[in-house]
């Protein structure tokens, strides 16, 4: 809610102005850290210092995070070029309840399983439940714990994450090799190896992936191309914004991440400038909470992160395809990495976060994606109260 040009930031006027409560409450909570930094939370935090207080204020006094301020080089001349993180959290969902279906990683693998498209996804081997491993339909394994073992024994290797987790938190490495065996390129033993899946319920375990050989120049560990896909007709999906990431300070360790929470001021992120209509890639850069450093080569190879993707149109062509498969779904944040043995869609977000898209790419920059957001921002608007109160009880 505007009051001379600048947005509130109390609960109740967020849900008087169409957020939903979830989305409301996130957005505080952010707002909050950024002032005043908590001394401890388990996805980490903003250091003391971090971001200059009067630039803080101003950037919230306009719906922005410092810490997306920052990467902007936000300021009086440019911030009308970006989507306000207010207006970006305002409009979730922008999907119908059919977001269900890419929010959770195993109902993502079934709902493309029996078509061409499940090809671009990794093998599925199990599901942990509360009662042990569950071995899931078409992997051709068995149950038991035993049977896990046997598994793992015969692919080598394992990624395991939470079925519906984000941000990269909870990824795990399982493997066999040589007679051992190992989690997190640790050595362990077929207890330890049981006890983290009992530990670890509702988590999936699939096909570990290693990069391509064109992106294993670049780092050892398996790369993340964000490509944002809008379908608001149902028919006609076009890729509206891309970036890719790569991993930072992972070294050759493979079982880490391509992403960390910028919770400091030594936490950034390496991303890389993407255009899905040539194939390009390019213009390295490590993206910290409160300052950006121009990384032409990548920080932990040295390789330089620049050329033309092979097989870029294939990329393209299968998310615009797996759009059309999800057609009731008209905003899709495809993560494909880049294998050695193809491209594969490792998860696809319901509501990607926005910062390093418009860093790369302002919304409001581009006609085709100011048009878009701009109307869901308008619809809200223009919405009654009884409207406002049913989205307000949104929860998932």
């Amino acid at each position: 809610m505007a009051i001379n040009g600048h947005v509130t930031n109390e609960l109740g006027a967020l849900l008087r102005d169409g957020f939903a409560r979830p989305r409301a409450e996130e957005y505080l909570s952010i707002l909050k850290e950024e002032i005043e930094p908590p001394k401890t939370s388990e996805k980490g935090t903003f250091e003391d210092g971090m971001f200059d207080p009067d630039y803080c204020a101003w950037a919230h006094s306009y719906g922005f995070f410092a810490k997306e301020a920052y990467v902007y080089d936000l300021d009086e001349a440019n911030k009308d070029d970006y989507m306000s993180d207010y207006d970006y959290h305002r409009v979730w969902p922008l999907n119908a309840w059919q977001r269900i279906w890419i929010n959770d990683k195993l109902t993502l693998k079934y709902m493309m399983q029996g078509s061409s498209l499940d090809a671009y996804l990794p093998d599925y081997y199990y599901y942990s439940t509360p009662q042990g491993p569950l071995p899931l339909y078409g992997s051709g394994a068995r149950p038991g714990d035993k049977a896990f073992l046997d598994t793992l024994r015969a692919v080598g290797e394992f990624a395991c994450k939470p079925c519906n987790g984000s941000r990269t938190v909870g990824f795990h490495k399982l493997a066999w090799h040589d007679g051992d065996y190992f989690i997190d390129n640790r050595p362990s033993s077929a207890d330890g190896v049981m006890s983290f899946l009992h530990a670890n319920p509702n988590f999936v375990f699939t096909e570990f992936l290693h990069p391509s050989a064109q992106m294993a120049k670049i780092s050892p560990v398996i790369n993340n191309l964000r490509i944002m896909v809008f379908n608001p007709s149902g028919v006609e999906p076009v890729i509206g914004a891309s970036y890719f990431r790569i991993a930072m300070d992972a070294g050759t360790d493979d079982s880490k991440s391509n992403y960390r929470y910028p919770a400091n001021g030594d936490c950034g992120n390496y991303n890389v400038w993407f255009d899905w209509k040539t194939g390009r890639f390019g213009r390295g850069t490590i993206l910290y909470a409160n300052r950006v450093v121009d990384a032409p080569r990548s920080p932990d190879t040295g390789v330089l992160a620049e050329g033309v993707l092979e097989g870029w149109q294939e990329v393209c062509d299968m998310v615009l395809e797996m759009s059309e498969r999800l057609n009731p779904l008209e905003y899709l944040g495809y993560d494909v990495c880049i294998s050695d043995k193809g491209p594969k869609v490792i998860e696809i977000n319901s509501h990607s976060g926005s910062k390093y898209l418009q860093y790369f790419q302002p919304f409001y920059k581009d006609d085709f994606l100011r048009g878009y957001f701009r109307d869901k921002v308008e619809a809200i608007e223009a919405m009654d109260e009884d409207q406002i109160r049913r989205r307000n009880a949104l929860v998932r």
